[in-house]
């Protein structure tokens, strides 16, 4: 029953030619196109840290690197650090020939038993922190990198706003003086950092001295081919490129790492600029302002069954459909045509009734980039015929008595069995010679009913949306 949860064995196609499952794609119910992640844009809502769910603005996180200033990462295992407090004897500050009990905190690991006090790190006596940062002592240079390139990029841009408003200025000019109107005031001082001025391009890059590579490098340890080594005491390359600033090489240098921050983030279509997917503002809240993924508006294909398949045998294949929306549902299958489908998602077509397209705007699959042309299926399938009517979703049909499915007059051969919102069809599948796996491809032709339709659309309309399932492994 494993592949029931392969939802990845089930692909629809995108609007934009490449095959996702259903739990990685949207449905713009204003476009009525399927949209996934790489035809969608990707907007930050929220920068929050994961641990204290604290709120942080973009420039705030930008200063502090993206990361939180007071939740720890363990340096040896990267889980969450947690803060631990002890009590230890130190002199009393009235009379320091007294020892008083004092409490003070340190970081653990809850996972791995690492703690701050494997480096060195001092206890703090307040638990909201204040631990010893590591110096790094490439800072200064790398800083002076990082203000030498910003300079030649704000000097760069000064430069191409000056190309852009050029003809601008001249224009102007002589607008001034063709309507009698003051030439003082087009010729007017200009600052040095407005792009109109003729002279001055606003920034002052610094000189560097470029790097030079030596010649010598510095030598192995002469123990290092007869000392044993000891792999506990030395660092992993996910440790060393968990800290790139240091890159620590023994277990003794590890020091706890800042915590990286989150993003809430929103979907937006393309092509009419609605939301897709929205989160709510407050990090603890797992809900959605907006959610329209399409296994809320999409008939969801699973595989039920896993056949035995062979080469050239055609074999009882049985997959379900269900109806994830509130109004009921007529669906029929038709043939999968990989050439007429790209080039209907690329020239915004729809197939015919027949399942047609005019052959004289097709756009062959050679034309089409390679990672979104394995749209080849591998087995021949004999679709069901005529239409099957799938009954609205309703959460309070499992605990109703009454066979609501027993007026259906549905073929023996083709609906396996009825449940509510969900029915089981049986296809024919024949594997290719040569195959390993059984990949086969069809159209899934439904009326959708449009719930922000307009007055003068349509409120039911016919989608087809491409599928490819693969029915598993084939043999000889």
């Amino acid at each position: 029953m494993a592949h029931l949860f392969q939802v990845d064995r089930v692909r629809l196609l995108c609007s934009c030619g490449v095959l996702k499952p259903i739990t990685a794609i949207y449905f713009c119910r204003h476009c009525l196109k399927l949209r996934c992640g790489n035809c969608v844009s990707h907007e930050v809502d929220t920068l929050f840290c994961p641990n204290c769910l604290e709120n942080m603005p973009s420039t705030e996180a930008r200063l502090k690197k993206n990361r939180c200033a007071n939740c720890f990462d363990c340096p040896s295992c990267c889980h969450t650090l947690s803060t631990r407090a002890t009590s230890i004897q130190a002199p009393s500050p009235e009379d320091p020939s007294k020892t008083v009990a004092r409490k003070v905190y340190y970081l653990a690991c809850t996972s791995c038993r690492w703690t701050s006090r494997d480096v060195g790190l001092k206890d703090q006596t307040v638990a909201t922190g204040g631990w010893a940062e590591q110096d790094n002592e490439h800072y200064k240079q790398l800083q002076t990198l990082l203000e030498h390139y910003r300079s030649l990029a704000q000097r760069e841009k000064l430069e191409k706003e000056r190309k852009r408003f050029s003809h601008r200025k001249s224009s102007y000019f002589s607008m001034t003086d063709k309507y009698s109107l003051p030439s003082l005031i087009g010729r007017k001082s200009l600052s040095p950092l407005s792009p109109y001025s003729p002279k001055g391009d606003g920034s002052q890059t610094s000189e560097l001295t470029p790097s030079e590579a030596a010649e010598e490098v510095e030598g192995l340890p002469a123990d290092i081919f007869t000392e044993e080594v000891n792999l506990s005491s030395i660092t992993s390359m996910e440790q060393r490129m968990a800290s790139p600033e240091w890159q620590p090489e023994k277990s003794n240098d590890l020091y706890p790492l800042h915590k990286h921050i989150l993003v809430k983030r929103s979907l937006r279509c393309r092509h009419c600029e609605h939301n897709l997917s929205k989160p709510e503002y407050n990090p603890s809240s797992v809900k959605f302002k907006i959610q329209l993924g399409a296994f809320y508006h999409v008939p969801e294909v699973r595989m039920v069954q896993q056949a035995d398949l062979k080469w050239g045998v055609e074999t009882s294949v049985q997959i379900s459909l269900c109806n994830p929306t509130p109004h009921d549902m007529t669906l029929a299958f038709l043939p999968f045509v990989p050439e007429a489908h790209i080039a209907a998602q690329q020239k915004g077509e729809e197939l015919g009734e027949g399942g047609s397209l005019n052959t004289s705007s097709l756009v062959r699959v050679v034309d089409i980039p390679v990672e979104k042309t394995d749209l080849t299926p591998s087995a021949d399938v004999a679709l069901p015929q005529g239409q099957l009517i799938l009954t609205a979703r309703d959460d309070t049909a499992e605990y109703d008595d009454q066979d609501a499915n027993s007026s259906f007059n549905d073929d023996p051969q083709v609906v396996a069995w009825r449940r509510a919102n969900k029915v089981g069809v049986n296809l024919l599948v024949t594997p290719q010679s040569g195959a390993k796996r059984a990949i086969v491809g069809f159209v899934l032709r439904y009326e959708y009913t449009n719930t922000v339709a307009t007055a003068t659309e349509s409120r039911t309309v016919t989608l087809n949306i491409p599928v490819m399932v693969d029915v598993g492994p084939v043999s000889e």
